[in-house]
């Protein structure tokens, strides 16, 4: 096969020969003319010197359209310069360059094999085929990328796939590198300016004659993946033109609406490809490759081998017979050996012996026996549902309490309970946050949680060590299921939480382990710094996550297997990151949670972690793809509902996510679950919903923090800001190192005019996180509106130099952060720019609709400032947030003052 095929597979004329096809071309004997390109013919040849058969590739007479001969030998020569610079088993690999007379010959590695084009003409690819090709091609971009290399015409044309199932990136003749010496005289080669590529796989950017980067590459990529899996083009047009209006302007068909059975992530993928906007689309070819890693499914078997390999040459010398074509087995299918040592299912042309075919539906049979028994074994395993478990605080006798000793021993035992249940199947622990915030007997604390059965301990201790009564209980009625004794001693805390771990598995006997579960792999001096570790968690200052930090890598040295260790760390990695924005800490957390899988390849829990630190770092498709290892695990598990929400919302795709909430709360009712639900609905503009929602979990728990908190963000956004204040005053006065409470109490007074109070509260706010630009947009505001203008200035510019040094280009939040830092300080077109990127990244959002305007109105740009006032206005903004002075010119227009006063009567 060739490296070169633009218009399908290429062929070879019977009978006859080119006149080239006898002689030879340096050490290489053409043997056969393989096909042509728009540039250049491709013949097979053999390597006299190797005894090996390569690819020659010369430029076709008159081939090269409008350009002149020079120019067509030095793309010629560009493209041999390029291809060497790469060596990657995804991209053909170049040999050798030559001159056949005055024409410049390409010598390439030989591909046996086919045409990625030729494959999706016989059908669309299943999800598990296009992931190991995708793969294979991201992976050789990502190589091509790294080497300052822009492909330009990645096309299913271009990718050659080998018997064996891998794929091959052929043709850089359109190709361009960075700082590679490849314009002459200033004027690009392949005409700078032009569209150059291929219409239906070209990049909009592209289309419109602009410079082309890596990024042009993925929206090809794309297009290839949605070939790939619908057997149709994303663009189609009647005409080159057509299409490339097509590819500037429309949105393609969903691919799930085409191919249905696509998973959703891997559709997700193939749009975000293909969104318009470079910058929308996936940061990196090594990132898109990590992700078609998940749907890849192993290397096309040598009983798949005639499947994938055209018909080749018949003009080809020293080839073996070709074998049969099999009557279109199903895709990755194995084949079975029958007794006469054939291959089961491959046709030949003639009748299969009878004894052939008998064993033929015998295999077939037990085949469906084995389906069957496959789908009741399943069934089975899922008969039993999820049990959500709380594990309650120890509780300490009188002998014991104060002791600190007990208190780590009580700390041990809740730690085991909770580690083993987190490894036996189909169980889900309830966190201790959750269970603590509820007072009262273990029924109340169930209906609120959600608990079928919980898990208390009680410890009556002597000098030395301590009598542990562990019990199981009933959640609905509080009966008492199981109850064992054993003495624990209290200087030795891993092997007192060995024998909680073992009594918690006796008292869960319908339960099995999971498979591969570790054991416990810590002393009793590591347990008892992890315990005290965690208890940092829950107040992280800026100073104890850094200690934290540093011990846990401490710990980790100390017990490299103790998995806790690594999912602690990356834990506190998350929070460092979200109070630095420091991207290191991203990469240093999602390190840990890759060796902590390595450690325990089924436990379910860093992916959990890593759907949290991927949708902190604004990486939805991370997210996504840890949401899928999770739920692979946890079938049936009512979290994977809650991180779906969570993974759904990040994505743009808020219906979803308030429909496996809903899901969520309706079959598994806890009061966490609950107040989420209402948050979501509040976010959304379904204001009377999130009030009932607030109101049912208020009446149950009056004094919940959490509900109250949720309430006072209702009141305001869209309720009674005096309402709001009073009550983040309240939940202040009982946390007065709650951060977001601070923040919002000062945004509430700000409302109501308050600004110097509003200073105040921002100030605290400021001092609990000192490096969060959001806090400090906030303070800067409030000093500009009580005239501490000098000091307003140098605090806008403390958030433009902390967000420049993060892009967090997923993160509108942040972008629109910078927008407004960046018009305080008068620099309007950055401000636009990031403003602009905002809007694409949330485009239904209404703080951002309503930051928009503010940028708009300080930059003195009306138009802008009205037409996104309106927007925000339409998805659920609130009138009184057009009071502040920065709207003043705004609001002078009667047009806007009737649309004010029209919402505010609504």
């Amino acid at each position: 096969m060739t490296p070169d095929a633009p218009d399908g597979p290429p062929t070879a004329r019977t009978g006859e020969h080119d006149s080239t096809d006898l002689r030879k071309v340096g050490p290489y004997r053409i043997l056969s003319r393989l096909g042509s390109g728009g540039m250049g013919e491709v013949f097979l040849a053999l390597d006299e010197r190797l005894d090996r058969r390569v690819a020659l590739k010369r430029i076709r007479a008159g081939g090269g359209g409008m350009e002149d001969e020079s120019a067509r030998h030095e793309r010629f020569r560009r493209e041999a310069r390029l291809a060497a610079r790469l060596n990657h088993p995804a991209i053909v690999q170049i040999y050798d360059v030559l001159a056949d007379g005055a024409d410049p010959v390409l010598v390439f590695e030989y591909v046996e094999g086919t045409t990625l084009r030729a494959l999706i003409e016989q059908r669309p690819l299943a999800a598990g085929r296009v992931g190991a090709l995708g793969r294979d091609v991201a992976e050789g971009l990502a190589e091509a990328h790294r080497h300052g290399i822009v492909h330009r015409d990645l096309k299913t044309e271009n990718i050659l796939v080998t018997p064996i199932g891998r794929a091959k990136i052929a043709d850089f003749g359109v190709a361009k590198g960075a700082h590679d010496g490849l314009r002459a005289g200033n004027v690009d080669l392949t005409a700078s300016g032009l569209a150059v590529g291929t219409a239906r796989a070209m990049s909009p950017e592209q289309a419109r004659g602009e410079e082309a980067d890596f990024r042009s590459d993925l929206f090809s990529l794309g297009v290839m993946l949605y070939e790939m899996l619908s057997g149709a083009t994303p663009f189609p047009g009647e005409n080159p033109l057509a299409t490339l209006q097509r590819v500037l302007h429309a949105a393609p068909a969903p691919l799930r609406r085409i191919a249905p059975e696509t998973p959703r992530e891997l559709a997700d993928l193939v749009h975000q490809l293909l969104e318009k906007e470079p910058h929308l689309r996936p940061r990196s070819a090594d990132e898109v490759a990590k992700i078609l890693s998940s749907w890849s499914v192993p290397s096309t078997s040598a009983a798949e081998l005639p499947t994938l390999i055209e018909p080749l040459p018949q003009t080809m010398v020293d080839l073996p017979p070709k074998p049969p074509l099999p009557s279109r087995p199903s895709q990755a299918s194995p084949a079975i050996t029958t007794t006469d040592g054939s291959t089961g299912g491959a046709a030949t042309g003639e009748a299969p012996p009878r004894p052939r075919r008998r064993v033929r539906i015998a295999l077939a049979a037990l085949g469906l026996l084995l389906a069957v028994g496959a789908i009741t074994a399943y069934r089975f395993a899922r008969s039993q549902p999820p049990l959500e478990v709380a594990v309650l605080a120890p509780e300490i006798g009188k002998a014991g309490a104060g002791r600190p000793e007990v208190e780590l021993l009580g700390a041990a035992v809740r730690d085991a309970a909770l580690r083993r249940l987190g490894r036996l199947a189909g169980i889900d622990p309830k966190s201790p946050e959750e269970v603590d915030a509820i007072p009262g007997p273990p029924t109340t604390v169930a209906k609120a949680v959600g608990a079928s059965d919980l898990v208390s301990s009680r410890l009556d201790c002597r000098a030395t060590s301590c009598r542990l009564t562990l019990r199981r209980i009933r959640g609905a009625d509080g009966a008492l299921l199981t109850s064992e004794s054993l003495d624990l001693p209290i200087d030795d805390l891993a092997l007192a939480s060995h024998a909680v771990e073992s009594q918690v598995a006796r008292a869960f006997p319908e339960r099995k382990p999971r498979a591969g579960s570790p054991e416990l792999s810590a002393t009793s001096a590591d347990l008892a710094e992890l315990l005290r570790l965690r208890s940092l968690l829950d107040r992280p200052t800026g100073s104890e996550i850094a200690d934290l930090l540093a011990r846990g890598a401490a710990l980790r040295a100390r017990a490299p297997r103790f998995v806790d260790v690594y999912l602690l760390e990356a834990n506190a990695e998350r929070l460092a990151f979200v109070r630095s924005r420091d991207r290191r800490h991203l990469a240093a957390a999602y390190s840990r949670l890759a060796e902590a899988k390595a450690l325990d390849p089924e436990s379910t829990e860093p992916f959990r972690v890593e759907i949290l630190v991927a949708l902190a770092g604004g990486d939805p498709v991370r997210a996504a793809q840890a949401l899928d290892g999770f739920s692979r695990r946890n079938r049936g598990d009512p979290r994977v509902l809650e991180l779906g929400a969570l993974v759904a919302n990040a994505e743009g795709h808020p219906r979803e996510a308030l429909e496996k909430l809903r899901a969520a709360v309706r079959d598994y009712p806890s009061r966490v679950r609950l107040r989420n639900l209402a948050t979501l609905e509040a976010q959304q503009g379904e204001i009377g919903a999130a009030r009932e929602h607030l109101g049912r979990l208020l009446r149950e728990a009056p004094e919940d923090p959490l509900a109250l908190s949720t309430l006072a963000g209702l009141e305001l956004g869209s309720g009674d800001p005096a309402r709001a204040e009073a009550l983040y005053e309240r939940i202040v006065r009982s946390s007065p190192a709650a951060l977001v409470p601070l923040t919002n109490l000062g945004l509430a007074q700000m409302l109501l005019g308050r600004n110097g109070q509003a200073a105040t509260s921002f100030q605290k706010a400021a001092a609990l996180t000192p490096d969060d630009p959001l806090v400090a947009l906030n303070l800067a505001d409030a000093w500009e509106l009580v005239g501490r203008k000098d000091d307003a200035a140098r605090k806008y510019a403390e958030v433009v130099a902390a967000i420049s040094g993060d892009a967090a280009a997923t993160d509108p939040q942040y972008r629109s952060t910078f927008a407004q830092a960046l018009a305080h300080l008068g620099r309007g077109p950055e401000a636009v720019e990031a403003i602009q990127q905002a809007l694409a990244l949330a485009p239904k959002n209404a703080q951002v609709a309503y930051e928009a305007a503010l940028v708009y109105s300080l930059l003195g740009e009306e138009s802008s400032a009205l037409t996104n006032a309106r927007r925000a206005l339409a998805l659920g903004c609130q009138p009184r947030w057009f009071g502040f002075p920065w709207f003043a010119s705004l609001r002078a227009r009667p047009d806007f003052r009737a649309l004010l006063e029209s919402r505010t009567g609504a």
